[in-house]
């Protein structure tokens, strides 16, 4: 009886070790992914050159995993605080990656198709509500999955004018909120809130307001991509659309690989792993590796003296920088 029970201790332990979920995530570097295999512009042209995109692998962390993770290269894990928000589940991040992702499809589709002098119109909706931040008086009248559809009774036409809209209050300004939820228009009311201690940025309170809009365009352009979230290949994203809509490879038989969000105006902003996602562009055998200027650009140096690799990174703070990096290439 005494060696089953000693057994059965033993087998616990092992399966507590093997599947038993910590409060950490573990990250390392994916895969890196041709975007013309799953993007098409309607007769566009498809090239011999190859413009990947990046992603970094991802999961909760068990025992196991956490240990392997202090021998693994470039291999890191992290509080899940780091990732979730204050009270936010783990589906409520899934589903908030993939809008993510959404936007950073809809910002590159505007952008390319602008750049290419193509129709491209947008209906705007709203903003949502990724979760107003835990403590703020939003959090008193705001949920999760929440439509903003104007403020103090006006409608906006962007995100960009959103934003402007929210920038020009002060702190203490009370506003009114026009909202969708559950398919119910509700009218709430909060202060305007400053965003740090200087006091110098305000908002409403609340975490990555997301466009929701609707993108249509002439040709039309085609996403086929599942099980990756996030914002990071919205670079990317633009270049493709921009090499399909206009004459000639703008990779130029190259394979090139990249991360980096955009927006609306084609800035390219900060993203995260950007030490992690050059591996993988190295990996799949890229010559150049795009990567947002400033503190990514550092990290992602950082990796490549430990890479050994002539792979070549390259900086960027717009799409055009991209761009014309490219063509001078060819």
């Amino acid at each position: 009886m005494k060696s089953l029970k000693i057994g059965f201790g033993i087998l616990v332990a092992v399966l507590i070790f093997l599947f038993a979920p910590l409060p950490y995530y573990i990250t390392y570097p994916g895969e890196a992914t041709t975007i013309e295999s799953f993007m098409t512009v309607e007769d566009g042209t498809k090239d011999a050159g190859e413009l990947m995109m990046v992603t970094i692998s991802q999961r909760r962390a068990t025992p196991l995993w956490l240990v392997g993770s202090w021998f693994t290269p470039f291999t890191e894990a992290s509080p899940s605080s780091r990732y979730l928000y204050d009270g936010e589940g783990e589906d409520d991040y899934e589903r908030r990656q993939q809008l993510l992702m959404s936007s950073s499809q809809q910002a590159a589709i505007q952008y390319a198709y602008g750049l290419a002098e193509e129709d491209v119109t947008v209906t705007f909706d709203g903003m949502y509500v990724s979760a107003p931040i835990t403590g703020s008086l939003a959090a008193n009248v705001l949920k999760p999955g929440d439509v903003i559809t104007a403020l103090d009774g006006q409608s906006f036409a962007s995100r960009l004018d959103f934003i402007n809209r929210v920038s020009a209050f002060e702190t203490g300004d009370e506003v009114t909120i026009t909202l969708e939820r559950d398919g119910r228009e509700r009218v709430v009311k909060t202060l305007v809130q400053p965003l740090d201690r200087s006091g110098d940025r305000v908002g409403l309170g609340i975490y990555e307001p997301l466009p929701v809009q609707d993108v249509r365009t002439e040709p039309d352009v085609t996403f086929e991509l599942t099980n990756v979230g996030g914002p990071s290949a919205g670079l990317m994203f633009t270049l493709e659309i921009y090499d399909q809509l206009t004459p000639g490879d703008l990779a130029g038989g190259e394979t090139i690989a990249g991360t980096g969000t955009v927006d609306e105006e084609g800035n390219v902003g900060p993203i995260g792993g950007a030490w992690q996602k050059i591996v993988a562009a190295d990996r799949a055998g890229a010559s150049v590796f795009f990567v947002p200027a400033g503190s990514n650009y550092d990290e992602a140096l950082e990796s490549l003296d430990r890479l050994e690799s002539d792979i070549a990174v390259v900086p960027v703070e717009t799409v055009e920088d991209a761009i014309d990096y490219l063509e001078s290439m060819n």
